[in-house]
């Protein structure tokens, strides 16, 4: 590591072309959100001065993140520079170089492409074509943007393998593993074919489609027609009829368990020596008078819905005259049937 004197050496004779922060004298600036970019700079330049390199350059590539400013660009550049991070080194003076050439800082400018020039003795130098059908808009290096290449310019590089990303308008990022090669000329990178991005599917409204939020043609025309010709209000009024049928069915099967069970209350009145007088003949009284409660409920719903299932099905619109073969034969094609046998009760049918 280099010695602190020869470090001081380097800033002074930078001058002002690192510099950017007032002088000393200056009087206190009230708190902003540069300020913290302002000391991590000072920072910065403290431990370039030491020779602290490996130290100096986190401070100044964090506060030009915050702050964007040309000065603390070239104070990253030269401190990678020193740290013997030749490549990133290159970038960030190449970038300090079309920065201080959009600000009109010739001198600075001129900085930029001298160090540049040094640090290109060890790297080489690539050049990317682009077709004409292809609008280049990036050219990343090891995930690093490179300025300018993406027009053409000339630019350095490390030997080696080395990921390079294209990006291009209404194009997909492409993604490409060349091997660098250092010569007497740029090495030519013709950018590849790159496929086009997917646009987002346009839906066109139908013109038949009613006006209505929220309903797409298809799904407005199903409920249209099912609505004209009642087959949704019968197919409903049929299931309610098959409900009814079984909870008819299930009243009827309990109704008559409990009319055979002799340990109901009736029955006990009508031959109280029907029933044992104990553990057995009580367990045969709760019995009778759970089955008698379900004989009760299912009679209810059952009939509730055979009620609702006439109401539905003879409420329900006519078929229309352009259809009515098709939807007569499908009402006649339902059938719905009570299953009930020894193990319990079901519904079953066809639709």
């Amino acid at each position: 590591m280099r010695g602190w004197h020869h470090g001081a050496a380097l800033i002074v004779a930078l001058g002002p072309l690192l510099a950017w922060v007032p002088s000393a004298g200056a009087q206190p600036m009230p708190p902003d959100p540069d300020a913290d970019a302002e000391r991590l700079f000072r920072e910065g330049q403290k431990l370039l001065e030491a020779g602290r390199y490996g130290e100096a350059c986190p401070k100044f590539e964090v506060a030009y993140r915050k702050d964007q400013q040309l000065g603390t660009l070239l104070n990253l550049a030269f401190c990678h520079k020193e740290l013997g991070a030749v490549w990133p080194a290159w970038v960030e003076f190449k970038a300090a170089e079309v920065k201080a050439n959009a600000l009109h800082l010739p001198d600075r400018r001129d900085f930029a492409l001298r160090k540049m020039a040094e640090l290109e003795k060890s790297l080489a130098r690539v050049v990317v074509v682009v077709p004409r059908d292809v609008e280049l808009t990036e050219v990343l290096v090891e995930d690093r943007h490179v300025p300018e290449a993406e027009r053409g310019v000339v630019f350095a590089a490390e030997p080696g393998d080395r990921k390079f990303s294209f990006r291009a308008k209404g194009k997909k990022a492409f993604v490409q593993l060349v091997t660098v090669v250092k010569g007497d000329q740029p090495q030519r990178l013709t950018v590849p074919p790159m496929e086009d991005e997917l646009a987002p599917l346009a839906v066109e409204p139908s013109i038949a489609a009613p006006a209505r939020p929220g309903l797409g043609p298809s799904s407005t025309r199903q409920r249209t027609d099912a609505m004209g010709d009642g087959s949704g209000q019968k197919t409903l009024a049929i299931v309610f009829a098959g409900l009814g049928v079984v909870g008819v069915g299930v009243g009827a099967t309990t109704g008559i368990m409990t009319l055979t069970n002799g340990c109901t209350a009736s029955a006990r009145k009508e031959d109280p020596s029907g029933c044992p007088d104990d553990q057995r003949g009580r367990n045969e009284a709760a019995a009778g008078e759970m089955t008698g409660l379900i004989s009760t409920i299912s009679f209810a719903v059952g009939g509730a819905s055979l009620v609702a299932a006439a109401v539905l099905y003879f409420t329900a619109p006519h078929p229309k005259s352009a259809a009515v073969g098709t939807s007569t034969r499908s009402a006649q094609s339902r059938y719905v049937w009570p299953d009930i046998g020894p193990r319990g009760a079901g519904l079953a049918g066809r639709f």
